[in-house]
């Protein structure tokens, strides 16, 4: 592979590269496997340091079910110092790439965290989240959210929106954010179907997200009459259903849901590991693969899972769907169906001239054989062999020496 001002330039044998441009220098790995970087489609990076804030506030035990780990989550997040989220964010950051992630559609609720972003090499979406029911409230959240948005980007990273999820805001206000995202050419992202709960929740007005979120929040005078559909069908006549917006889970889907998301040509993000420490349930993959429903990879937030790299999480999807998702689909969820989803396809996702000179060094134990790679790439342990990491041929602080590779020498 052939780097140049940051690009790649060719890709091919060693003596290829050397016949075409001549003089070039070059940087041998060794028995080492070159690979994209990888693309985590969703993630909270605000939560990186969850762990250690729900031990210090003694909030160790396991949740019972989805809504008391929300309700958990709330009460460790309101005891805190709204400083330390931009240092959870700065961590979640540090940890994706040095397990060779190059972008990332992360939610951020408190907006002035996303000054961690300013030196970061990551690309993708930075998604806003807002929710509410109260329409006091929303008009005070509306004008924050319309401030931040206005800068459009912040280091390499662009800003969407995140509307919360089908139960969390109102149906005006869900509308609303789904025209400005339309209107506005805005990336936006929503969590779908992740519970029965949810489900529940959206045709009847019913069940623990009543009884249990919103009594103890204050909103038990706001819950909304029943909808009497899926979720998936809330955010079609919310005007929900376009492929800009990102949706994430799908745990709880129906096979009407499904083809109406394949007919707004949809992406959706697993989070299998998420999934599984919430028990809410299995996605329908074979349903999803089936239908044609573009899939991604994502691992959700350290709140609600062990680590932030998608190795880990492809090694665990293998396992987790009983073999419905096969190697090569699951390393194309995790680049260039990741890369899709966000719109950066056309700089990351796989090792093509005219894509980012960015790629990983994977420094396995023993030799692969070129036949076994795929299965290779979905076995655990792949994000301890991450040797190096590169962005536009740079090597990045802390992973590799400051070199590029496969430059050209100066006359």
């Amino acid at each position: 592979m052939l780097n140049r001002d940051g690009q790649i330039a060719a890709v091919g044998t060693l003596a290829e590269i050397r016949n075409s441009y001549p003089g070039v220098e070059v940087v041998d790995f060794g028995e080492a496997i070159l690979v994209p970087l990888l693309v985590n489609a969703h993630t909270h990076l605000e939560l990186t340091d969850y762990p250690a804030w729900a031990a210090k506030a003694g909030e160790t035990d396991a949740p019972k079910d989805f809504v008391d780990w929300i309700l958990r989550l709330i009460r460790v997040k309101r005891r805190l110092n709204r400083k330390l989220f931009e240092k959870s964010v700065a961590a979640g950051i540090e940890r994706l790439i040095r397990s060779g992630t190059g972008a990332v559609g992360d939610i951020l609720s408190h907006y002035p965290s996303r000054t961690a972003y300013r030196k970061s090499p990551l690309l993708g979406t930075l998604f806003l989240e807002s929710l509410g029911q109260d329409p006091a409230v929303i008009q005070r959240i509306r004008k924050g959210l319309e401030s931040v948005l206005s800068e459009e980007r912040i280091g390499q990273i662009e800003l969407g929106l995140s509307p919360h999820s089908p139960y969390s805001i109102s149906a005006t206000y869900l509308s609303s954010l789904y025209k400005k995202c339309r209107n506005e050419g805005l990336r936006c992202t929503t969590h779908l179907a992740e519970s029965q709960a949810e489900v529940e929740f959206i045709e009847n007005s019913s069940g623990e997200l009543v009884t249990g979120l919103y009594l103890t929040i204050g909103w038990e005078s706001l819950v909304p009459w029943p909808a009497e559909c899926s979720p998936t069908e809330y955010l079609r006549r919310r005007g929900g259903l376009f492929p800009q917006n990102l949706l994430v889970h799908g745990v709880h889907l129906t096979s009407a849901d499904i083809e109406l998301l394949a007919e707004a040509g949809m992406h959706l993000a697993l989070c299998p590991r998420s999934n599984a420490r919430l028990n809410v349930g299995k996605a329908p993959v074979a349903g999803l693969l089936k239908a044609g429903v573009k899939l991604a990879l994502g691992t959700d937030s350290l709140a609600s899972n062990d680590s932030l790299s998608l190795w880990d999480e492809m090694a665990f999807a293998a396992d987790w769907f009983d073999g419905q998702l096969d190697a090569p689909t699951l390393f194309r969820m995790a680049t260039l169906g990741g890369a899709d989803a966000l719109g950066v396809d056309s700089e990351l996702g796989s090792l093509s001239v005219g894509k980012q000179g960015s790629f990983q060094v994977l420094r396995p134990e023993t030799k692969v054989a070129l036949r076994d790679l795929n299965d290779y790439f979905i076995a655990p342990g792949r994000t301890e062999e991450v040797e190096q990491v590169f962005v536009r041929g740079q090597a990045q602080l802390g992973v590799a020496p400051q070199r590029s590779f496969f430059r050209r020498k100066k006359p």
